[in-house]
């Protein structure tokens, strides 16, 4: 009777080790009903004037399984065509509504950090993902959508004692030039005095504020905390600066200031209110004299150069839109949205940016 009740709890106990199921372990669920998503417009032009507004609304029905399950997160997979959803953006939507609408900000950034160009018509594919855990996620139809993004660029200002500014976030403050290949790495070269500086993303506001932590690059958060410490400057002079705001580095070297002075320069262009017969007069900079800034100048859009002394003999170009490296001789410079804009050109190494009020 021992031996027969020794082999029953065995046999038991084998049951319920092999029964259990560990962290790792998948349920087998198979859907009975596949998921669907549709979309309220399949070709979308996004506009950076209406951000919050609302760009495209999804609708979905979750997929229905063959037995008895928790309900599981959603979100909308986005990500441009042939990436088979490598690189996808995904927004979390809501359990009960089966409806998320999603604005041309958040689009348009989902879209660009993806690596879609702004300006260029591009092919996305958006999906529903249900999800269970990290790795028991079901997926519904694809939907196929062409969307064009704009342009959505961060700005650098320079803020301290070591600047022009002072600690003054609305002082004429000089704009860092961005690199026309990597929106997140910008350049400054120029004079700075002994002492200390940060970065503004908008004039007359303080946070955002870039600066260090520590060795590497951070930024506070827009209700002021986390704000970082200063970049120093400890003997006055020119220098170059590099930042990569994504890459969370920088740089400053001691450069030289060697350079033709020039009287005048001025932007030109089909794009200005005078178009190609005569120059909008730029303002050099009292500390930086090979940095010039013209504020608030009507464009069209058209293209545009820049010149000195009102003559073509030493001129700059390129053609990349917003902000780039002008040589001399270069292309015009494309100018593809109408407003009003802050301009900066540094006659030194030829770098320019156009910022839109």
């Amino acid at each position: 009777m021992k031996n027969t009740l020794k082999i029953i709890w065995s046999s038991m106990l084998f049951m319920l080790m092999f029964s259990c199921t560990g962290e790792d372990d998948q349920v087998v669920m198979n859907e009975a009903v596949k998921g669907t998503l549709s979309a309220d417009n399949s070709v979308l032009v996004l506009n950076n004037s209406t951000p919050a507004a609302e760009a495209v609304k999804f609708t979905y029905s979750p997929p229905v399984f063959d037995q008895a399950v928790a309900i599981p997160q959603y979100f909308i997979e986005i990500d441009l065509k042939g990436h088979n959803f490598s690189k996808s953006q995904q927004v979390s939507a809501p359990k009960s509504d089966k409806t998320l609408a999603i604005t041309h900000k958040v689009l348009n950034d989902f879209l660009i950090a993806s690596g879609a160009k702004a300006g260029e018509a591009t092919d996305v594919e958006v999906r529903l993902k249900s999800s269970f855990s990290s790795n028991t996620n079901y997926y519904s139809n694809v939907v196929t959508m062409k969307v064009t993004p704009f342009v959505s660029l961060k700005n650098l200002y320079l803020v301290g004692n070591a600047t022009e500014a002072d600690w003054n976030n609305n002082n004429n403050n000089k704009a860092l030039f961005r690199d026309p290949d990597n929106v997140n790495k910008f350049y400054f070269r120029g004079y700075f005095s002994a002492g200390a500086f940060k970065l503004l993303e908008k004039l007359g506001v303080w946070h955002p504020q870039w600066g260090l932590n520590g060795s590497l690059v951070a930024a506070s958060n827009e209700d002021g905390s986390n704000e970082p410490g200063s970049f120093n400057i400890t003997t006055a002079g020119y220098y170059t600066f590099q930042i990569d705001i994504n890459a969370k580095t920088y740089s400053l070297t001691p450069s030289s200031a060697s350079g033709a002075v020039y009287p005048t320069i001025g932007i030109i262009g089909s794009s200005t209110p005078d178009g190609w017969n005569s120059d909008q007069d730029m303002t050099a900079s009292a500390a930086n004299p090979h940095l010039w800034k013209i504020s608030n100048v009507a464009l069209t859009v058209g293209e545009a150069k820049f010149r000195a002394n009102n003559d073509w003999g030493t001129n700059w170009g390129n053609t990349t839109p917003f902000s780039g490296i002008g040589q001399l001789g270069g292309g015009n410079i494309p100018i593809n949205e109408a407003g009003n804009y802050d301009v900066y050109f540094n006659d030194l190494d030829g770098r320019y940016i156009f910022i839109k009020k």
